[in-house]
């Protein structure tokens, strides 16, 4: 009998091999064949999966930021403390080895503003998401008094998302003994909208 392929399933775990390329060695030195070895595969192989390098690109971005959107999407509305704001926050930075691998990745397409239309609109799209779903999780706390109602959740979130940005980026080129001290300060920009300021 011949072998049934998941076409959903290997599109997935191509993309995820495309993304470890990238973090690895970067966007600009990205090949088919590159991916394909990383794969376990024939370049030609790929073709039937993928229209284009491109196409495979959008969706190693794909891969590694839709589950990041998703954990956040759960978690924006009935969210009844700091507490959890906080753990959301450090969990989205990069502070094991999976994680700063999918940074990589993401950086790799947030800092470009140039490129395959495609790959520009969907890293556009993902940090706009990103930023009103973190503007939700903080109406959320508010709903619930865990957060102060004065806070501006827009503008909170937009300070948010660059700081977890900023700190990314500093936590991928640190020394590793520098983790907590970064992680604490996102967690005490959090701190800023609570009910009552910590003193």
């Amino acid at each position: 009998m011949p072998k049934v392929v998941d076409r959903e399933r290997r599109r997935g775990d191509l993309a995820r091999a495309a993304a470890r390329v990238v973090a690895r060695i970067g966007l600009e030195g990205v090949t088919i064949q590159a991916v394909a070895a990383e794969a376990g595969c024939s370049a030609g192989s790929i073709a039937h999966y993928f229209r284009s390098k491109d196409d495979l690109l959008v969706h190693a971005l794909r891969a590694v930021t839709e589950p990041l959107i998703q954990a956040l999407r759960e978690a924006s509305s009935g969210l009844h403390s700091l507490d959890g704001l906080r753990g959301l926050a450090r969990r989205s930075l990069p502070l094991d080895a999976a994680s700063e691998r999918d940074w990589r990745v993401r950086l790799a397409f947030w800092t470009r503003a140039s490129g395959p239309p495609e790959e520009v609109q969907l890293a556009r799209q993902h940090l706009t998401e990103w930023r009103a779903l973190w503007e939700a999780v903080i109406r959320s706390a508010q709903a619930t008094g865990a957060a102060r109602s004065d806070v501006d959740a827009r503008e909170a979130s937009s300070g948010l998302v660059s700081i977890i940005i900023g700190s990314a980026v500093h936590l991928l080129l640190r020394p590793r003994n520098s983790n907590g001290q970064i992680a604490g300060a996102v967690e005490s920009y959090v701190r800023s909208f609570a009910r009552e300021a910590p003193r």
